[in-house]
């Protein structure tokens, strides 16, 4: 039997633009960077990756994921590591020490994933679903996403999502004054109506305080009809989580407070969260979020595959992921048209 083996890997930078500046309770993103790589094996299979670290999220700087990369490139290279792959475990087990790198991990992961599945002849999902007997979706449904934004702009991007076809949107809150979070959300459900799935994002913007008075003024609004909210309060206070939780009736996701299978396993023993939200370049790659996902899903609860606004290698990764999990609800997806170049 042929054996899989790699060869070389070589990585270029890339910055995208956003459309307009993309405001949430962390701050606005006006671009986002990173690396394109490219895994060759020694029957001349390209595989493709995408490394792209993103502040507030646990990860690396661009600076150390470059540095991962190249010495990754430069041992390949210099014959110092002989990489053979034939399974999803054989790729595990070569990025097992940079578990604390976690973009870097992704980007390398993702092209020997590609690589693997160009091999077997099959895709990602299949590669995925394959691995616990589980089947591929033909569909994945997708939210849009508003930021922290005017009103009247708010308002216009709902209806023009309206139009393209999307049925749940998440809208960015937890800005230091909530009326205008609220106002954002009555005008947006106004223009959509009542058949359009509404979920918010606070991005730990909330004490436990305010969020559960918050969550509380929402609850009673019941034509706003909020399908969660996500990470209100800060990441690391899971017991407040769990309290916000409590506290109200509206489902709470965990977010930016599971960044690691140690992580989502305490927010689980915490009882912090209804939702998990899986990014994969925070997570540290495919693989990882894929047994995060099965984990929670095991534990009772509801996961949501969302990007990082990444480019169009990791939005098509996270796709894939998606596609190949049992999930109810939108994924986070359909993030391309905030950048400038897709």
């Amino acid at each position: 039997m042929t054996i899989l083996i790699i060869q070389s890997l070589s990585f270029r930078p890339y910055r995208l633009a956003f459309c307009d500046p993309f405001a949430t309770a962390l701050g606005t993103l006006y671009h986002r960077e990173g690396f394109v790589i490219e895994i060759r094996d020694r029957d001349h299979r390209i595989g493709f990756g995408e490394s792209a670290p993103l502040a507030g999220f646990g990860m690396e700087t661009l600076v150390e994921t470059e540095e991962i990369l190249q010495n990754f490139s430069t041992s390949l290279i210099n014959n110092e590591i002989k990489v053979e792959i034939n399974d999803l475990q054989d790729i595990e087990n070569l990025l097992r020490e940079c578990d604390r790198l976690p973009a870097a991990k992704h980007g390398i992961e993702l092209a020997l994933l590609d690589l693997l599945s160009q091999y077997q002849g099959l895709t990602l999902s299949q590669l995925l679903a394959n691995s616990v007997n589980g089947t591929v979706r033909d569909q994945v449904a997708a939210n849009a996403v508003i930021g922290a934004i005017s009103l009247d702009l708010a308002a216009a991007k709902a209806k023009a999502y309206l139009d393209q076809g999307y049925r749940c949107l998440k809208i960015k809150v937890g800005t230091q004054d909530f009326q205008a979070d609220l106002q954002r959300l009555i005008a947006v459900r106004s223009q959509v109506g009542n058949d359009i799935q509404i979920r918010i994002d606070a991005n730990q913007g909330w004490s436990v305080y305010e969020a559960i008075a918050n969550l509380k003024q929402l609850e009673q609004l019941e034509f706003l009809q909020i399908e969660y909210v996500e990470q209100p309060v800060a990441a690391l206070d899971l017991a407040g989580m769990a309290k916000v939780r409590r506290s109200q009736s509206i489902p709470v996701a965990a977010d930016e407070s599971v960044n690691n299978l140690a992580q989502l396993q305490q927010a689980i023993a915490a009882q912090a969260a209804d939702i998990i939200i899986l990014k994969p370049m925070a997570l540290g790659g495919i693989l990882t979020a894929h047994q995060a996902a099965l984990i929670a899903l095991q534990a009772g609860l509801d996961v949501v595959v969302t990007t990082t606004i990444d480019g169009a290698i990791a939005r098509k990764a996270a796709y894939e992921l998606a596609a190949a999990l049992p999930l109810k609800r939108a994924c986070g997806l359909a993030t391309g048209h905030l950048l400038i170049e897709k």
